[in-house]
Parts: C-alpha cells; sequence; structure tokens
C-alpha cells in the first residue's frame, strides 16, 4: 500500500514535465538537443554531449551525487522559458522544480560546492516563473 501511494505521488511529477500533445517519439526525456546542452553551462557538457566533453570544466565537482538533477532541471527550465503557452510552460516548470529540489536538499551536505550559488539561484528563479502561472 505504502508502494502505491509513492507511485501515485510521482504520477503528477511525471504527467507535469511531459509537454501536452507530446507523443512517445516527439518527447527526448532528459536529453537535450545538441543545441539546447550548447546553451547550458559547461559543466552540463559531459553529461549530455559525450566522451569529448569529459574534462573537469565540463563535470561538477565537490557537490556530492544530487548533482545529476540539476542539469536536467536547467533543460527543463529552458524548455519552459521556449513554451508558447502556459500549460506546456508550467508543465515544464514543475519538472524543473523537482529537479532542482532534489538538488538543493543534496547540497545540504556539500556548503563548499563551487556551483551552490548558481543552483539555489535557479530555484529562486523557478519558484518566481510558477507563482507568476499561478
Amino acid at each position: 500500500m505504502a508502494a502505491q501511494r509513492r507511485i501515485a505521488a510521482l504520477f503528477p511529477l511525471v504527467l507535469a514535465f511531459l509537454p501536452i500533445g507530446a507523443s512517445a517519439q516527439d518527447w527526448q526525456g532528459w536529453h537535450p538537443s545538441v543545441a539546447e546542452a550548447t546553451l547550458l553551462p559547461k559543466y552540463c557538457w559531459g553529461k549530455f554531449l559525450g566522451e569529448k566533453f569529459k574534462g573537469p570544466e565540463f563535470t561538477i565537482h565537490d557537490c556530492g551525487v544530487g548533482m545529476n538533477h540539476y542539469c536536467p532541471g536547467l533543460v527543463a527550465l529552458s524548455r519552459a522559458n521556449r513554451s508558447v503557452d502556459d500549460r506546456t510552460r508550467q508543465g515544464y516548470l514543475f519538472g524543473a522544480k523537482a529537479q532542482v529540489q532534489y538538488t538543493v536538499k543534496a547540497l545540504e551536505k556539500y556548503p563548499r560546492c563551487p556551483i551552490r550559488g548558481d543552483v539555489m539561484r535557479t530555484h529562486q528563479l523557478i519558484e518566481r516563473e510558477l507563482s507568476v502561472l499561478r
């Protein structure tokens, strides 16, 4: 029963992140196009652009395992900012919020994370943008 409640609680987040009217083939999941990825900070490139972007400038260091959610959150935020209707925009913003909140929680154990300020500013930006849409 508890597992069913957890799944039920996650289901709206998954639906909120999907663009309205998107088919399974249209949806790229967490993986941005190459054009989208190059607009992200360099520390996200290693996650999305392959082997030639594996150096230290293309990864996030000293921030813990929760960082693997931050760059997908930035992808969702970017897609929200390019959305033409409020419903799709809100869906992407809720997806971004879930990913970035996970990162913020994980950062509690890493007060010296070099991108902590970026993460916190992104979190505040998403909250502000959602408050305008509600």
